[in-house]
């Protein structure tokens, strides 16, 4: 990692808000002159720009200001400012990382999908190995942030089932101006940002702008983690009157990030399994890392950057995890308005969106062991059970004690020994320690020994270096992920809006909406061995004789253990039609406004997915036998199809009441849906749904809202309930006349005749919970001001109930599976974010304004089931910065993330109580930590 860093900004705020363009004729953004101290101005969600204050439903944003004083480290980490919003996965690095919503499940930005400038960056938020952060990097091209949870969200836009989060992009003025900002940090960060715009003509204006960066890693990589950039643009026209309007935009996305994930910890030893009456409880003071820290440290390292794999065809390659997140695409958008002299208008917005993608990550294996127990367990479970099926008992025609194994390919593990060398260096100095047969190795081999080395007949050397790990050395499985993606998207959204008068004042919207898209991926999967310690290094593992040597070919390749372990591939397109109508009435003054809409959509969904299957070898120049690594090689098997239309509606009405200029009254109902993504479309291939693949929600809120000089408030209380696409668990009918004996249910010996069983379940979702903003503005101290949200909520599962079959001796039974009831896994119940802010100008005279931050997160549950429930504990973060204005145009901000160094951790795995810590004394888990204190400086020079 590198020393400090120097670190960033836009200027003051006020420099700020001056910078930003106002585009007078842009049909999608406020001008100046329509602030003012009774609200901002939103676009996002309603059909004609619109005061916050009297919104029909509840929205967020974030200004540029906003998000220099915040210096987020990713698009997850700027979303976690917003009330409702937990970015579970900011922990993961800049892209990739997992949203939640008010209760929702946690996956990807499904349900809280990303647009710029009103259209989707993807139109479909819920792309395999490519979450929608993916598409777009936030720079000072971006003006503002607007977030609308649910109500009309579900209406105007496609998949807006939980939230539409919308990045306003900057446009150019009357006036030319421009920016410059060095960002700097102290993990080897250095970005470089810039922005121009202004005139033309009097018609006709632009802005540019984007950033390069390269970057050490939040984490220890021992590499270049994150490097590129973006650029994009725009050209804005409208005419003298402002009744045409047009836009043409552009975008060049092509960077890497690293993926961090889930490292191995150690928590006090226990012997039983959490439940839900009394969860496995973790406590941050009490775990420890096993051999990777968890404030800087990772799994990933220079020893392990480079996967040795076995591709479709059975060629070997390698891929590069420092290729980690490797987005590169193109974005073409553009808008067009008009406004006829008989009062009707017509928007017309598309963008297309085509390029590539990679997901190069490491996640880990929850298998930390000593080297002696690690080796002895693959000794005894991959080398001498094979051993002695393919050849010690098949020789001395004893009888095959395990029958599940498959001799022809096992019996490669020795590279074609001769039968002489392998009765020398196996049969019988195993006969001479005075084992006749496996089953006796095998209950006894944990009390002895003596043969071989401290695993027994296998040995672990680091693949950098050929030398033998170090006899403390900790050791566990990981598993890659080689993910290549190619993708397209393209999107059009057509609005016809006309006023009338009726019993108040209407503004009609009628819009139409076609978008096509298109993914082809590869997925490979596999096994790889290392060390846990820093850095983590790739090992080989060979059979050893008495003295420790070397003995034929390596079990593994190049550090990976199953080089073709898993994996699939999937080609599939959508496209979807909707039809939606929205109409803003304003009666009484207009101190009464209403908001209706109704929103049809359908999609024709088609996928072609391969799945792996069990196994080819791939021995190289067609050797009869070969390293154990080409053995078990699963490739790809014959497709899959769907081919299916999907259609779904939803509706909306919300009112606010304006009491006074600055107070109002507001409540909504709702009802949204989700037709199924291409994820879900390679679930269906593979089993189609028994019931409804459309997920909806119903949602209910109101609150008040109040504006003045010195204290701002938004209280909001909220219901809703989730209905996912169907689920469907499979298990064997232990009944059927076909595999019971004598009117008993199934045994050991007839399980395998029972047929399966299809068994919808939908794992939904109820919630209801209030959302609290305020911002005080203390007359008695100059320039002073906080911002503080808190969010309570408790989200409950239902409809989760399925069926399982346990083994009971020799026998089988029923049981039943189910969270109803329960706090929905990965939820926090209360959230506190508090924001003090302080000019001193006022007050002392001098440029300086500082910035603090108080974030905290309630304790959460690890993924619900029935046993080894588990709960990660509540934490906080402090953040804490400060912004000197040099000059006028010249200003200099620092900012240290984490302060206090809190150690915590944003999501984890359950904890089981038979898996034991490389020490023997406590348990041990993976989870994902945050990042530990992180220091930047940034210089910005405005124009």
């Amino acid at each position: 990692m590198s020393a400090l860093a120097l670190a960033v900004s836009a200027a003051s705020s006020a420099q700020a808000q001056q910078a930003v363009p106002a585009a007078p004729s842009s049909p999608d953004r406020p001008s100046a002159d329509d602030q003012s101290d009774q609200g901002e101005v939103v676009v996002t969600g309603v059909v004609q720009k619109t005061r916050k204050l009297d919104t029909t439903f509840t929205v967020d944003t974030l200004d540029q200001a906003d998000i220099q004083r915040l210096a987020p480290l990713s698009t997850a980490d700027l979303l976690n400012n917003i009330p409702g919003f937990f970015a579970e996965g900011s922990t993961a690095g800049e892209r990739s990382n997992n949203v939640t919503v008010r209760g929702l499940p946690s996956s990807g930005y499904r349900y809280a999908p990303q647009l710029i400038d009103g259209l989707p960056v993807y139109q479909d938020s819920d792309v395999p190995f490519a979450n929608n952060d993916v598409f777009f990097s936030n720079d000072l091209m971006t003006d503002r942030v607007e977030v609308v949870k649910g109500g009309p969200g579900g209406i105007l836009y496609s998949n807006g089932l939980g939230a539409i989060v919308n990045y306003v992009t900057k446009t150019g003025g009357d006036r030319f101006e421009g920016g410059y900002k060095l960002e700097l940090a102290t993990y080897g960060f250095v970005r470089n940002d810039v922005f121009v715009s202004g005139p033309i003509n009097d018609n006709l204006h632009f802005a540019v702008g984007g950033f390069f960066r390269t970057s050490d890693g939040l984490r220890d990589v021992g590499y270049t983690a994150d490097k590129g950039g973006q650029i994009r643009g725009n050209l804005t026209y409208s005419s003298t009157d402002g009744k045409t309007n047009f836009g043409l935009y552009a975008s060049r996305l092509d960077d890497r990030n690293a993926v961090y994930n889930n490292l191995p910890i150690e928590v006090p030893g226990f012997t039983v399994p959490g439940t839900p009456e009394n969860p496995i409880r973790i406590d941050s003071d009490t775990v420890k890392p096993i051999g990777i820290n968890f404030q800087d440290g990772s799994l990933l390292s220079k020893p392990n950057r480079y996967v040795t794999q076995i591709d479709n065809d059975g060629n070997v390659t390698r891929a590069d995890l420092a290729d980690g997140i490797r987005p590169k695409f193109t974005t073409i958008t553009g808008k067009f308005s008009k406004e006829l002299d008989s009062g009707w208008r017509f928007d017309f917005d598309a963008n297309y969106t085509k390029g590539s993608s990679g997901f190069n990550a490491l996640f880990a294996g929850n298998d930390a062991a000593p080297a002696s127990t690690f080796l002895a367990n693959r000794f005894i479970g991959d080398v001498l059970q094979p051993a002695f099926d393919a050849n010690f008992q098949v020789a001395e025609n004893t009888p095959n004690n395990a029958p599940f194994y498959n001799r022809n390919i096992l019996a490669t593990y020795f590279n074609g020994l001769s039968g002489a060398d392998f009765n020398r260096l196996y049969r019988q100095p195993l006969l001479d320690a005075g084992f006749s047969n496996f089953e006796q190795l095998r209950a006894q081999y944990g009390a002895n020994q003596t043969i071989g080395g401290p695993g027994g007949y296998i040995g672990a050397f680091n693949v950098s270096d050929g030398q033998p790990i170090a006899a403390n050395s900790n050791l566990s499985f990981q598993i890659p992920w080689i993910v290549k993606s190619k993708l397209m998207s393209a999107t059009q959204n057509l609005k016809i809006q006309k006023d009338i008068s009726l019993w108040g004042d209407h503004h009609l919207t009628f819009g139409v909406y076609h978008s096509n898209n298109k993914d082809d991926y590869d997925f490979q999967q596999s096994l790889t061995i290392t060390t846990l310690a820093e850095p983590s290094e790739l090992v080989d593992l060979y059979i050893i004789d008495r003295n420790g040597n070397k003995v034929g070919q390596s079990l593994s390749l190049n550090g990976s253990y199953l080089p073709g372990f898993a994996g699939n591939a999937a080609k599939g397109k959508a496209e979807n039609f909707a039809g939606f109508v929205q109409d803003h009435w304003e009666l009484f003054d207009r101190r009464l406004r209403i908001d209706a809409g109704f929103r049809w959509e359908t999609e024709q969904l088609n996928v072609a997915f391969r799945n792996r299957v069990c196994c080819t070898s791939f021995l190289p120049g067609g050797a009869a036998t070969g390293n154990r690594a080409y053995t078990q090689v699963q490739t790809l098997g014959p497709a899959q199809y769907l081919d299916e239309r999907y259609s779904g509606h939803g509706w909306s009405v919300g009112a606010n009441y304006a009491l006074k200029r600055n107070l109002a009254v507001y409540a909504l109902a709702s009802q949204s849906f989700r037709l199924p993504s291409f994820n879900d479309g390679v679930a269906f291939a593979q089993s189609a749904p028994l019931a409804d693949p459309v997920e909806h929600i119903d949602q209910y809120e109101g609150g008040v809202r109040f504006q003045s000089r010195w204290f701002d408030a938004s209280a909001t209380g909220f219901y809703n309930k989730f209905t996912p696409r169907t689920l469907i668990n499979i298990y064997q009918d232990i009944n059927a006349p076909v595999c019971t004996a004598g009117g008993t249910v199934a045994t050991t010996a007839t399980i395998t005749s029972c047929p399966n069983v299809f068994q919808p379940y939908s794992l939904g979702t109820t919630n209801y919970g209030a959302e609290l903003e305020v911002m005080l503005r203390p007359q008695f101290v100059p320039g002073f001001d906080i911002k503080a949200n808190v969010v309570l909520q408790n989200p409950r599962v239902n409809g989760s109930s399925y069926t399982i079959v346990n083994q009971v001796g020799n026998s089988y039974q029923y049981a039943t599976v189910s969270q109803d009831g329960r706090r929905e896994g990965r939820q926090a119940t209360v959230t506190l974010n508090i924001q003090p802010r302080w000019d001193l100008k006022p007050l002392t005279g001098l440029p300086v304004k500082l910035f603090g931050q108080y974030e905290y997160r309630s304790e959460r549950y690890s993924n619900s089931q029935d046993q080894n429930v588990t709960l990660y504990p509540s934490y906080y973060i402090v953040n804490a910065g400060a912004l000197i204005d040099i000059t006028r145009k010249l200003s200099i901000q620092f900012h240290v993330a984490n302060l206090t160094n809190q150690l915590s951790f944003t999501e984890g795995d359950p904890l089981f109580f038979d898996l034991k810590a490389p020490n023997g004394i406590g348990n041990r888990g993976v989870a994902r930590p945050l990042f530990g204190r992180t220091g930047r400086m940034a210089i910005n020079f405005r124009f």
